[in-house]
């Protein structure tokens, strides 16, 4: 006689009780469902600094922002984007897509398109107009055309629904990939007129709402001509981090707001939005989007996706060891807690009928020269020396070129692209060249491993993690020619403190909540996928899962079904 497996049975039971509970979503459908996103927050923040977060509820009956979320949703410290190069346009482009960059095509911030021989942002589209942009002139607008999948919100509205999809943040990437091809409305910040813009991708008449229009003159009405940042951590309450002021690499943001508290800063300046100011923004225009959409108020689920870009520019600036983004971190506690306290009173039904998601695009290194302080390898990539370095050996190999021609056309997060023409003109091949490139990167300490097109064609490619997240990552025409894999806790060497550009832990590792009625109260210490979002999503909307979708249903997020 047969022995019974114990644990198949109950994993069995398991899988069976978390499948039931997960379809009860079909029976109601949310109002509203809300994506937040923290622009470089790593996963160690809501641990970090929980004990200075608001209490999930006061007295009155008012909710707190991050404890609120924690104790009444399903809560995976660890989410994973498991891609070679976390930034925000890959970001960003993931959360909604359920896909990886090797099939949405948004593999970097921006690239090298080698057949029109030019540089491609992620998000340009010659094509369209900025709207909103008020200096006279016609500048090339914004879309979602490089992004090849589709979205939650594609999906809402291929299905037949009339829901409403509205995407804002700062950042003009991250507005444009979370809303997709048929948002409603894509909206970001242009920090030289200090306003909110779109494009006519969005806005064919070439004209923005009303609403947008009014909150614009409203964000230019200064009282005082500067801005003090303070901190708002309790002097009685321990802070676990100096100030970096001392260290060197402050001069993109500090040489605006100053090194330490209190910051000072210049009213209506790209400074501003480098402070907890910018979060504040960002959400009353999302609340004010709510309010001229009726989010919440339709026969169908609406979706809004909002982005909090400030943390990332203080992030870069300071590092993550610094009171500056335990400061910001408290202060987008504050930012989303009126957030949601305005959204009970918006939405028939209250946040019982809103699905909240907060996540974020990526994370972030700590301050290098803080590592090596405290005995940690860590260093400064100098990409200009190296890359002087690579067109040397190149001119000395294949042929020198002309003063004003370079071997190397473009070069950005540790992504090299060869120049063709030269190349061509040279009659060198260019898997030649490739190899020329990764034999000078060999020379250099701080790279783990280095890969060329050739290899990714023919699957000589670095083992284990790497092997896969370049596979889910590279996309030819896209991805660089060469690419360089740091060792880790290595950085590029420029103005910035810090930043993120890896599949390593500290940057691919970001918080998931997701809090509504049909979920779970629970902390789950396991590790998921960020791309597990959108097919959840869009199991709650009964819609297909996004095109290039590879995630899965998080069914043991769902409550059991009653």
């Amino acid at each position: 006689m047969k022995k019974i497996n114990t644990r198949l049975i109950i994993a069995a039971l398991i899988f069976s009780f978390s499948t039931l509970a997960a379809a009860q979503s079909f029976e109601k459908k949310p109002k509203l469902i809300v994506l937040l996103v923290i622009d470089q927050f790593r996963a160690d923040y809501l641990t970090r600094f929980q004990d200075r977060f608001l209490p999930a509820k006061n007295s009155s009956g008012a909710v707190g922002g991050f404890k609120y979320l924690i104790e009444n949703g399903a809560y995976f410290p660890y989410a994973q984007y498991d891609i070679l190069q976390s930034m925000t346009g890959p970001g960003h482009a993931t959360l909604l897509t359920g896909s990886y960059p090797y099939q949405s095509g948004i593999p970097l911030n921006d690239w090298y398109d080698t057949k029109l021989a030019k540089n491609i942002y992620c998000v340009d589209d010659e094509k369209t107009q900025l709207v909103g942009y008020d200096d006279g002139k016609d500048h090339p607008g914004m879309s979602p055309k490089n992004l090849i999948a589709s979205t939650v919100g594609d999906e809402l509205k291929n299905a037949g629904y009339p829901s409403k999809v509205i995407s804002i943040a700062l950042k003009d990437r991250a507005a444009v990939l979370m809303g997709g091809h048929r948002a409603d409305l894509a909206l970001w910040f242009d920090p030289k007129t200090f306003s909110w813009i779109s494009s006519n991708y969005y806005l064919p008449e070439n004209k923005l709402p009303s609403w947008v229009t009014k909150l614009n003159e409203e964000v230019k009405i200064k009282k005082a001509p500067m801005k003090i940042w303070s901190a708002k951590l309790q002097e009685t309450m321990k802070s676990y981090f100096k100030t970096t002021s001392s260290y060197p690499y402050d001069k993109k943001l500090v040489g605006k707001i100053g090194p330490g508290f209190n910051h000072g800063i210049a009213a209506c300046s790209p400074g501003e939005l480098s402070s907890p100011y910018g979060n504040e923004l960002t959400a009353q225009a999302a609340l004010r989007a709510i309010d001229f959409y009726e989010l919440g108020k339709n026969k169908t689920p609406d979706l809004l996706a909002v982005s909090f870009s400030s943390h990332d520019y203080v992030g870069h600036a300071f590092g993550p060891n610094s009171k500056e983004i335990e400061d910001m971190t408290i202060s987008e506690d504050r930012v989303i807690s009126t957030f949601l306290n305005n959204l009970k009173t918006k939405v028939p039904g209250g946040l019982n009928e809103v699905v909240v998601i907060l996540s974020a695009d990526h994370g972030v290194a700590p301050n290098s020269d803080w590592l090596i302080q405290n005995k940690m390898e860590s260093g400064r990539i100098d990409v200009v020396a190296l890359t002087e370095k690579i067109e040397k050996a190149l001119s000395e190999k294949f042929g020198k070129v002309d003063k004003e021609k370079k071997w190397i056309s473009y070069v950005v997060d540790f992504n090299f692209w060869i120049n063709r023409e030269i190349a061509n003109s040279k009659k060198a091949n260019v898997i030649d060249v490739e190899n020329e490139i990764k034999k000078v990167m060999q020379s250099e300490e701080a790279f783990a491993h280095i890969f060329t097109h050739n290899e990714y064609d023919k699957r000589l490619l670095p083992p284990g993690m790497h092997e896969r997240q370049i596979m889910q990552t590279y996309y030819a025409g896209r991805s660089g020619d060469v690419i360089a894999i740091p060792k880790p806790f290595f950085v590029n060497d420029d103005l910035n403190q810090t930043t993120h550009m890896t599949g390593y832990t500290y940057d691919r590792t970001v918080p998931l909540i997701i809090s509504g009625s049909a979920f779970r109260k629970q902390i789950f210490p396991e590790i998921v996928s960020v791309i597990d979002i959108a097919p959840t999503l869009t199991f709650l909307t009964g819609t297909i899962p996004p095109s290039l979708s590879e995630g899965k249903i998080l069914t043991q997020a769902f409550k059991p079904r009653k």
